[in-house]
């Protein structure tokens, strides 16, 4: 598929004037926000993982503030990166699948799109006077369902594409554009199902006999995920759990070594004014639940995410306090003293990590709605409790993620009246939401 760059006009300096704002004024810190799609927290050697395949990233993590309990708002690309960029929880902002159900009758399904009355970062930005592109590997965030809002440049190299396709151009728009504020927004699918394993480099973790099972992955995820969307899961045999979580590790690798190269080449042109967050939008199941792929359930393997800052001024730091990913829109505001109204302020739905939230370990919900087949809210208590409830099947699962890190003991029904206070704060909790117009 050809190269999708979308240039979305300049404001006329008039229309600018009208939001009582000039292309001039912006006076703070840059910000880079790196989505590395797909990624588990848990492979992160910063947070313990046993194969060494984030020395990049790694690096980066010990010049910054890194959350080691980041949850995101949902288990898939779509959802998840429009509350990052919105501030709200997915069933605020309303693209929460990339199909709405047609309005009566035999119509066909009508995409997904944002509402215009939500205020997206990118447009905050550029309204403050900032100069904004990005860089994706489209599908999931594709500019029609409103990704592109706010952005002067906004570029879908291809579906599923790697960092290897979206660091370069991105790197040449930092040389033509470094001297002016800037919010540059970067994203890859490197470790994503859909993206192949990385080319021209020796196999670290793949072993020779399991090369050809490499090769024939793609079609293999598509039948496991067929049987997952009809509600079937299977515990796998011990060599496809090998040949999963090696392919994953190969694909870990392969995008930490594009992000190294990438951070040697920007930091040698950014300026030191710069806010950098990196982040994942979801993680992976790879068997942990006896399924593959993201979007059909909330576990932790999908939901705890990598979550970092660097930024002048913070002193690197491990925070552990359980944060969300709604809480990067008020934390950059708050970073880069961005304006808002008080109106736009109340909005958000998270908080300034640095601000008003500082220290604060943040209960967390989550929700996934995949393609209509699946309708799962979740409630991950700052201490550890967390409830999932399915909205289809009406299934409960209880887990104190504190002492059951990969949630195999379910522990509802042992105790009915904590189990009602739980349902209670979940279904309370979904209640409270406040869907945009």
């Amino acid at each position: 598929m050809k190269n999708r760059t979308a240039i979305i006009p300049r404001l006329i300096l008039g229309a600018v004037l009208t939001l009582g704002t000039s292309l001039a004024c912006a006076a703070g810190p840059n910000l880079v926000i790196i989505g590395w799609d797909t990624l588990r927290a848990d492979r992160l050697g910063a947070l313990g993982y046993g194969r060494n395949v984030t020395p990049g990233l790694d690096a980066l993590a010990g010049k910054s503030v890194l959350f080691t309990n980041a949850v995101s708002q949902a288990g898939w690309t779509l959802p998840s990166f429009m509350s990052v960029f919105t501030g709200l929880y997915p069933s605020e902002h309303g693209v929460t699948n990339k199909y709405l159900p047609p309005a009566g009758g035999d119509a066909p399904l009508v995409q997904a799109a944002l509402s215009t009355s939500t205020l997206t970062l990118a447009e905050a930005l550029k309204r403050g006077g900032y100069r904004t592109a990005a860089f994706t590997g489209g599908a999931g965030l594709g500019a029609s369902y409103g990704f592109s809002r706010g952005f002067d440049v906004y570029s879908e190299a291809r579906d599923f594409a790697g960092f290897g396709e979206t660091f370069p151009p991105a790197l040449e728009w930092l040389r033509k554009n470094r001297g002016a504020p800037f919010f540059l927004f970067i994203h890859g699918y490197d470790t994503h199902p859909y993206h192949p394993l990385p080319a021209g480099k020796p196999y670290k973790f793949v072993r020779r006999e399991d090369r050809r099972g490499a090769a024939g992955l793609r079609a293999r995820h598509e039948e496991l995920r067929s049987a997952q969307l009809e509600g079937r899961r299977a515990a796998p045999a011990a060599a496809d759990l090998r040949l999963w979580t090696d392919v994953y590790d190969e694909k870990v690798l392969g995008a930490d070594r594009l992000l190294g190269a990438f951070l040697r080449d920007f930091d040698a042109l950014a300026s030191t004014d710069t806010v950098l967050i990196l982040l994942s939008d979801h993680g992976e199941e790879l068997f942990d639940h006896g399924g593959v792929d993201h979007g059909m359930t909330l576990y932790d393997e999908i939901i705890r995410v990598p979550l970092l800052v660097r930024a002048p001024g913070l002193e690197p730091a491990r925070i552990a306090a359980q944060v969300r990913l709604i809480d990067v829109f008020p934390t950059a505001a708050g970073l880069l003293d961005l304006e808002l109204s008080p109106a736009e302020r109340d909005r958000l739905s998270g908080t300034d990590l640095f601000g008003a939230g500082k220290g604060a370990a943040l209960d967390a919900f989550a929700e996934t709605d995949y393609l209509h087949l699946f309708s799962k809210r979740v409630l991950k208590k700052s201490a550890g409790m967390k409830l999932s409830a399915d909205g289809v099947t009406g299934e409960r699962e209880l887990y104190d993620t504190s002492e059951d890190p990969r949630e195999r003991k379910n522990l509802f029904g042992e105790d009915p009246a904590r189990d009602y206070g739980l349902e209670l704060e979940l279904f309370d909790f979904g209640n409270r939401l406040r869907p945009a117009p």
